[in-house]
């Protein structure tokens, strides 16, 4: 089953467009993502240049043995270090306990364009996951959603060791991590698998370990028999590696910003919003201390946005000579600094990214790096049997579940109410509407002043209709308890919280449901060429 993109909630003009009408959009992105040709004539360029290989590589196997790195993981990390080897790169936040679903999706699309494109292009093709291990919006990381054992929704917080924002490279989860394990276990119904995940689970996310290595350690056990590769960017030998994008930024008083500027303001002028909004003057590189600095630049000197720091531009530059460990980019030079240090022909994007995207074109120009391929990650609906029996049961689609559950449990009641119950009111509102229509009508031939007195007093008699009607719903809807439970459970396991089902749940309770099997039936069935939301059914 699939649903044209275009139809799911929230999605933005631009998103739409570049999957449905790319040309249009062509302009701000390097290559067309949809076909072979282009992707394969990319890959040569890419592998014909130089990246520091040798270096990321000794990294990768350092970082990727500490998460406890596989065969097949360690061989695709050799591959990485051979001229001619190209990689898929994806990202994501380091969310707890392996974040809401779509980061898993973005995962298996990087791995599945990859074993795909290793076939067609005869060549190496590496998957790399970016932990965004530089973030500091920890509050969109560090919760998880669930459907309790009797179907309602719950959230709640793993307490961190950072009450402010920080980089999530620098936050360690604390004592309180065994309560969430608890919760979790007291939340998910028993199973045959649910033992071994969440010993599994509560291996990785243990008092004391950094987010991105808890985030890792659990990734390597979904993904590691894949051969997924991870790297985690806030490396101090990375960052050493960074200098050359770091310096140039400061030195030409953020090249990115200026590129940046000119291509939104052409994206604002064909009719689109722009995903990232910018300012003359500011760097898109931060000071990192405890928690990250925006920088600009201020009469002539080099600032930090809250007044903490001010330097010169040469002093600024000396710094990052230093101590590179302590800067980080933001969104706009981030994939730049991914794909100088990585050989990448196509980023897994999700509809956001691809907007932001959308204003990058000119910033890869201006350092000298090729912008890849961006390939849509794959949307998703996992539909378990008992829910489909519902849809089934009410005759109902999963778009019709994209809606307050409020409302489309009245809608329901209403098709499944008696028949006949509603039929005498309607039919009092047909009647007495011509009955009034008529009076109306002799009444201002007498005194036209009448008119707004009938209007109103017809407002009130069909309000009265309406009080009933809805009595006879209510009764209808009490009379049958079990219609309101099915439907609200549908509701919560297809569109929880009113959001796609793939941006609210997390992996954990179908994987003690379903066992870890369930990750390769995904893989199996997900359909990369076909761009339209997916429906899983398990």
């Amino acid at each position: 089953m699939h649903i044209p993109a275009a139809q799911l909630p929230g999605t933005s003009k631009l998103y739409s467009t570049y999957l449905n009408d790319f040309e249009r959009v062509r302009e701000f992105f390097n290559v067309d993502y949809r076909s072979l040709e282009p992707l394969q004539a990319h890959a040569q360029h890419v592998a014909r240049r130089d990246y520091p290989r040798a270096a990321v590589a000794e990294v990768l196997l350092r970082q990727n043995q500490s998460w406890g790195a596989g065969e097949q993981v360690r061989s695709n990390i050799a591959a990485l270090a051979q001229p001619g080897s190209v990689a898929i790169v994806t990202g994501q936040q380091v969310g707890m306990f392996g974040g809401p679903l779509f980061t898993l999706y973005k995962a298996l699309t990087c791995l599945k364009l990859a074993a795909n494109l290793q076939a067609r292009l005869q060549r190496e093709v590496v998957p790399v996951f970016w932990l965004a291990a530089d973030d500091d919006d920890l509050a969109e990381i560090d919760h998880l959603l669930l459907m309790t054992r009797d179907n309602n929704l719950m959230s709640f917080s793993c307490l961190r060791d950072a009450e402010q924002r920080r980089p999530a490279a620098q936050v360690h989860l604390t004592e309180d991590i065994a309560n969430c394990h608890h919760v979790l276990a007291d939340t998910i119904v028993d199973s045959e698998f649910k033992a071994e995940i969440l010993a599994t689970l509560a291996q990785a996310y243990a008092a004391g370990r950094s987010l991105p290595d808890a985030f890792a350690l659990w990734l390597n056990y979904l993904l590691g028999d894949f051969g997924l590769v991870m790297l985690n960017p806030a490396d101090s030998e990375l960052r050493q590696l960074a200098r050359r994008i770091f310096l140039p930024e400061i030195m030409q008083a953020s090249p990115s910003t200026k590129a940046a500027l000119q291509t939104s303001a052409r994206l604002e002028q064909a009719g689109y919003e722009v995903q990232v909004p910018l300012r003359p003057g500011r760097f898109n590189l931060f000071y990192v201390d405890s928690a990250r600095h925006a920088l600009e630049q201020k009469e002539g000197r080099c600032v930090s946005t809250d007044g903490q720091f001010e330097f010169s531009s040469q002093e600024l530059q000396q710094r990052v000579q230093a101590t590179p460990q302590q800067f980080s980019p933001n969104v706009i030079l981030r994939p730049v600094l991914q794909d100088f240090l990585l050989p990448n022909i196509a980023y897994i994007a999700g509809p956001g990214e691809i907007s932001y995207f959308a204003q990058l074109r000119g910033v890869y120009e201006s350092f000298g790096v090729m912008m890849p391929a961006i390939f849509p990650r794959k949307s998703l609906t996992l539909l378990e049997a008992k829910v489909k029996r519902v849809m089934e049961k009410y005759d109902l689609s999963l778009r019709e579940f994209w809606t307050r559950p409020e409302d489309l449990v009245t809608r329901v009641a209403r098709q499944e109410a008696p028949e006949g119950l509603f039929e005498p009111v309607a039919a009092a509102r047909d009647m007495l509407g011509g009955r009034l229509d008529e009076l109306k009508q002799r009444a201002v031939a007498l005194d036209p002043t009448l008119a707004g007195f009938i209007d109103k007093e017809r407002g009130k008699i069909f309000h009265q209709l309406e009080i009933i009607e809805n009595k006879l719903l209510q009764a209808s809807k009490r009379q049958n308890e079990t219609l309101q439970q099915q439907i609200m459970k549908a509701a919560h396991a297809l569109f929880p919280q009113q959001r796609l089902q793939e941006r609210e749940f997390n992996l954990v309770p179908f994987l003690c449901k379903y066992g870890k099997e369930v990750v390769r039936q995904i893989f199996n069935e997900m359909e990369l060429q076909n761009f339209d939301h997916q429906v899983i059914e398990l």
